[in-house]
């Protein structure tokens, strides 16, 4: 996001739609997210981080089905400390053909 706004010209109401879009944020944590990459160009990392953490969730949840629960999922993240996200989601997730999926 913050790459577009400084190289792209991306619009700081584009930006906040963005966040609205695609994080599920409200207007309000929106623009606020967005007015933050207008300053900070380096935290577009912790958005990524987020939006892959979520991702190994969503792929968690329909491996394991009805015996998913959110605490046994941050139980085995946090198990693990924080390894690069490929490797995690080798550790929790049994398909191979998950392990290099991204987003």
């Amino acid at each position: 996001m913050s790459i577009k706004m400084h190289t792209q010209k991306m619009s700081l109401d584009e930006a906040t739609k963005f966040f609205q879009e695609n994080c599920y944020y409200e207007e309000k944590p929106a623009r606020q997210e967005a007015m933050r990459g207008t300053f900070d160009p380096g935290y577009l990392n912790y958005t990524l981080g987020k939006l892959q953490i979520l991702k190994v969730r969503d792929d968690y949840k329909a491996q394991q089905g009805d015996e998913f629960s959110l605490q046994k999922f941050h139980n085995e993240l946090l198990n693990h400390g924080m390894p690069p996200i490929r490797l995690l989601r080798e550790i929790m997730l049994k398909d191979q053909t998950k392990w290099n999926e991204v987003l």
